[in-house]
């Protein structure tokens, strides 16, 4: 079976190339025997070939053959020519200096605080035992006893109380918060 596959390739290679078309297009025959004249001796001997010269720092004009005009310029050296990958586009560049002050100014409005966050405290009611009133609160889910006075949650402080409204001090940042908590049975 082998025989065949490689006698069948060998079959069609030949047919291949005996009816491959030529550069114009034609089908390609068998060689024909020509005759060629044989060609006068050249009057002068071949002119030297020049070495290379080197080319000037300055670009120089050549006209082709067409009138086409040529520019030919020196090499440039690599870092002068900078990033050649670098992101090209239409629009103008900004002023520099404009920018950094506009990210400055992000910068500055993101590192001041804007105020506190909001309460995460749920009221949910108050005990009396000999004059000392406790206030539970829930704090993600989580239930706390609080008395003025106290630390709840690290981040806040029960300052007082007084009436319907518990006031609480945001401790990182100093500022007061109300707590409305309306009558409780």
């Amino acid at each position: 079976m082998r025989k065949i596959v490689i006698g069948a390739a060998a079959v069609a290679t030949l047919i291949a190339a005996w009816f491959a078309p030529d550069q114009d297009g034609g089908v390609v025959g068998p060689a024909a025997a020509t005759t060629r004249e044989a060609d006068p001796a050249p009057a002068t001997p071949a002119a030297p070939v020049a070495a290379p010269v080197a080319i000037a720092a300055t670009s120089v004009s050549t006209a082709g053959a067409d009138g086409i005009d040529l520019q030919i310029h020196p090499r440039v050296a690599d870092d002068e020519m900078g990033n050649v990958f670098a992101k090209q586009s239409w629009a103008p560049e900004a002023p520099k200096k404009v920018m950094q002050e506009q990210a400055q100014q992000v910068a500055q409005q993101a590192s001041a605080p804007s105020g506190p966050p909001a309460l995460p405290f749920q009221f949910l009611g108050r005990f009396t035992d000999e004059g000392k009133t406790a206030y539970f609160l829930q704090i993600d889910g989580q239930n706390v006893v609080a008395r003025p006075g106290e630390k709840v949650n690290d981040s806040y402080l029960l300052d007082s109380v007084s009436g319907n409204t518990m006031n609480f001090v945001y401790l990182p940042l100093n500022q007061k918060q109300t707590l409305v908590v309306g009558d409780t049975n």
